[in-house]
C-alpha cells in the first residue's frame, strides 16, 4: 500500500477523522456548546436546585409520594396564571413595553366571567367571547395611549391597573362572585388524577399556549418584527415595520391573556374576591426576566418565561414547607427575584 493510502496520522498517536467526520465533531461541539449556554438550561438548572432543596430539608415529605402529589399539583396549578399571563407580557417586554395591570385584568376577566353566567344568563362559551372581547379593549386602549398619546407604559398601565381593580371591587360588593354549576366551565377548571397526582386543565391550557404562542413568535413574521421593535425601534422603522401596530398588539395580547387566566382560575377555584391578583403583574415580570427575557426589549423566549414561572412558584413552596413566616417568605421571594435581576444584566454586560 503507498504512503498516499494510508489513514492521515494524529500527534496523538490515533487515526485522523476525514474531512466529513470532523466536521460533524464541531458541529456537534458547536451544538453542546450552544445548548449549555442557553439561558432557559441554567434556569432548569435552578429549578432543579430549588425543588430538590424540598428532599433535603423535608426528606419525610419528599419521599412520600401521596405529599409531594398534592405539593406537585399545588405548584403546578399556582405558576398556571403566571404562565398564561406571562405569554403577553413577554411578548410585550421583547417588544419594549411592560403592563402593570394585569394582575387587575385577571380579576376582572374571572369576575365579568361569573357575572354574565349569573346575571345575564349566557352560556359558558358566549360568557368566555365577552370577557376576551373586554380584554381586548383594555389592551387596545393600553396601546393607543401608549404608542399614539406618547404616555410611558409605566404611567398608562399603573392608571389602568387602578381603574381595573376599582371595577373589580365594585362588581363583587358580597366580597366574592362564583361560578355556577354548569358542565362546560370543567374544560377550564376541571382535573384529571394520573397515578394520585391531580393536574388541573389550566396546566394543559398553559403548555398549549406556550406551544402555539412559542411557535408563532419564533416563526412568523410577526414574531420576527417583536424581536426587530424591541431591539432597535427606530432601525425597525427604516425597515419598514409599523411599531406602533406591534406594540398595540402585544398590549392587546396581554390583556386578552390575563382575562383568560382569570377565566380558568374562578372556573376552577368556583370564586373570586375583587383582590384576586393582586401583586401578579411584579411576579411575572420577575418570572419573564428570571426566563431569559431582556428587560430592556430583543431577546426572550416562551421557554424561559415557562421556566422562570416554576422558579417562582418553587419558592414560596419551599419556604412554606420548612414553617418560615409569611413575613420571611415576602422578603426572601424579593430577595432572589432582585438577585435574578441583577445576575441577569451582569451576564448580558
Amino acid at each position: 500500500m503507498s504512503d498516499a493510502d494510508d489513514p492521515p496520522l494524529r500527534t496523538d498517536g490515533g487515526t485522523a477523522d476525514t474531512g466529513d467526520a470532523r466536521a460533524v465533531s464541531r458541529s456537534g461541539d458547536s451544538l453542546l456548546q450552544r445548548l449549555i449556554s442557553r439561558r432557559e438550561v441554567g434556569v432548569f438548572f435552578g429549578f432543579l436546585v430549588l425543588f430538590g432543596l424540598i428532599g433535603v430539608t423535608r426528606p419525610d415529605i419528599f419521599f412520600n409520594w401521596g405529599s409531594m402529589s398534592g405539593i406537585t399539583s399545588r405548584l403546578f396549578r399556582s405558576v398556571a396564571p403566571y404562565i398564561i399571563i406571562g405569554i403577553g407580557m413577554t411578548y410585550l417586554i421583547i417588544g419594549g413595553e411592560f403592563d402593570l395591570s394585569v394582575g387587575s385584568m385577571y380579576a376582572v376577566g374571572g369576575i365579568t366571567f361569573a357575572m354574565l353566567l349569573n346575571d345575564f344568563n349566557l352560556t359558558v362559551l358566549a360568557a368566555l367571547a365577552a370577557v376576551l372581547v373586554v380584554g381586548g379593549v383594555v389592551g387596545l386602549t393600553n396601546g393607543v395611549i401608549v404608542t399614539k398619546a406618547g404616555v410611558p407604559s409605566l404611567i398608562t398601565t399603573i392608571g389602568m391597573m387602578s381603574v381595573l381593580r376599582g371595577i373589580a371591587y365594585y362588581f363583587t360588593p358580597a366580597g366574592s362572585r362564583q361560578t355556577p354549576d354548569l358542565g362546560l366551565i370543567d374544560v377550564f377548571g376541571g382535573s384529571i388524577t394520573v397515578a394520585g397526582l391531580e393536574i388541573q386543565n389550566q396546566i394543559f391550557w398553559a403548555i398549549g399556549l406556550t406551544v402555539v404562542f412559542g411557535f408563532l413568535l419564533q416563526k412568523t413574521r410577526f414574531g420576527y418584527h417583536v424581536y426587530a421593535t424591541g431591539d432597535d425601534q427606530d432601525a425597525a422603522e427604516m425597515a419598514g415595520i409599523d411599531t406602533d401596530r406591534v406594540k398595540i398588539l402585544n398590549f392587546v395580547l396581554t390583556a386578552v391573556l390575563a382575562s383568560f387566566a382569570g377565566v380558568v382560575a374562578i372556573s376552577y377555584f368556583g370564586s373570586m374576591f375583587g383582590s384576586a391578583g393582586i401583586g401578579f403583574e411584579l411576579l411575572v415580570i420577575a418570572a419573564v426576566v428570571i426566563g431569559g427575557t431582556n428587560l430592556f426589549g430583543g431577546e426572550g423566549t416562551l421557554l424561559g418565561m415557562f421556566l422562570g414561572s416554576l422558579v417562582i412558584g418553587v419558592i414560596p413552596v419551599l419556604l412554606v414547607l420548612n414553617g418560615m413566616p409569611v413575613e420571611l417568605q415576602e422578603f426572601l421571594t424579593g430577595v432572589v427575584i432582585i438577585v435574578a435581576v441583577l445576575l441577569d444584566i451582569v451576564i448580558r454586560r
